[in-house]
């Protein structure tokens, strides 16, 4: 048995990976995504997939769990903030890593003849993503008051 908050840290990461891997599986529309996602960094595009959701997931929980450090192991009252503010600046970096850095070394080719820009699909799964966390977070509310509430 590993003690302590390894367990649930590693549930926590399960369950992120999974929630992404559904979140995000509209970017896989695009041809041009698709192509990435065959090519690199292990060419199967389901391992990619389940290994990128993944690493999403991974900077997600280490952003949360660095801001809860900082705030000396609790975020109190501002939690639901800081929780979006962090699954948007992943989510961004995120976005600006593929659409961006990923094209400018050469690993990825946005566009190709008869295709659509493939920083159309990754933008739109931004926003897609970030409406999904916005729902998932209040059903997490919604739930929490349900079961939690003191009435």
């Amino acid at each position: 048995m590993v003690p302590g908050i390894v367990p649930d840290l590693l549930l926590g990461l399960l369950a992120l990976a999974a929630f992404d891997a559904v979140a995000l599986l509209p970017v896989l529309l695009s041809s041009a995504v698709r192509r990435l996602g065959r090519r690199w960094p292990t060419g199967s595009l389901g391992a990619n997939y389940l290994l990128a959701t993944t690493a999403f997931a991974t900077t997600h929980l280490t952003a949360i769990m660095a801001a809860v450090a900082l705030h000396g192991g609790s975020l109190e009252q501002d939690v639901l903030r800081w929780v979006a503010g962090i699954t948007l600046a992943n989510a961004l970096l995120w976005w600006l890593a593929v659409a961006v850095v990923l094209p400018m070394r050469g690993v990825w080719e946005p566009k190709t003849e008869g295709e659509y820009d493939g920083r159309i699909a990754l933008t739109v799964g931004l926003v897609g993503y970030a409406v999904a966390t916005g729902v998932a977070l209040l059903v997490i509310v919604v739930v929490a008051i349900a079961f939690y509430a003191p009435w």
